[in-house]
């Protein structure tokens, strides 16, 4: 499948992407975000781009610009995750329906980008922390954000996926976003992936991950 190296502007910066093409006529894009400290060529990521790509669904990668502990910021995050959309909406090949992907950290700036941006029709939360914690340093106490309350005002539907072994962001958090998606009548599902950690290791997992993921997107948007 072809790949694109893409700048995404954001503010004074330019990030460096790397976009999954699919070989048929894209159904849409989706922006895929890494965890806090990750990168976008962790294995998951990847994986789970090639997936999409397969599928139908332009895949946008990329590291935020400040992507390693401690100046991380969800505020930083959601405005690279905007940067990213913003290059999907004006791609030639790709057509205005749009999704986004994250895990973990980036799970919560999907929330966020899911509640604010009406364009989303898809939103996947992987083991996203749905409330500030001791191993969420980037959520820091002076930023009031409420990714749950946020959410439960997108127009995506909205898949929480999670590892059975995910010792890092407990089941709960999943819990807690679809109680009140489903209070505020937002479609949602629940996934869990026996087997998988928190990034969705091992193979055999992660394919699985994978494969409930670019099917959920791909059906969201076409």
């Amino acid at each position: 499948m072809p790949k694109q190296r893409v700048g995404i502007r954001v503010e004074d910066t330019e990030i460096d992407g790397v976009l999954h093409l699919p070989e048929m006529r894209a159904v849409g894009g989706a922006a895929v975000l890494h965890g806090f400290g990750g990168h976008p060529d962790q294995p998951h990521i990847v994986a789970t781009c090639e997936s999409l790509a397969r599928t139908g669904v332009a895949a946008l990668r990329f590291a935020y610009r400040d992507h390693q502990p401690p100046r991380m910021t969800l505020g930083s995050g959601l405005a690279d995750a905007a940067g990213a959309i913003r290059v999907l909406k004006a791609h030639p090949d790709i057509p205005e329906r749009l999704a986004v992907v994250g895990f973990s950290f980036g799970g919560t700036v999907a929330a966020l980008v899911a509640g604010r941006d009406s364009r989303i029709r898809a939103a996947v939360l992987a083991a996203a922390p749905a409330v500030a914690g001791p191993q969420f340093t980037a959520w820091s106490n002076d930023e009031k954000w409420k990714p749950v309350a946020e959410l439960s005002r997108t127009r995506a539907r909205v898949l929480l996926i999670w590892g059975s072994r995910d010792g890092e962001v407990p089941f709960e958090n999943a819990e807690r976003y679809a109680a009140v998606l489903s209070q505020a009548r937002v479609p949602n599902r629940i996934v869990t992936i026996d087997g998988a950690d928190h990034d969705f290791a091992p193979a055999g997992p992660r394919a699985k991950m994978t494969e409930a993921v670019a099917n959920w997107v791909r059906e969201a948007l076409a």
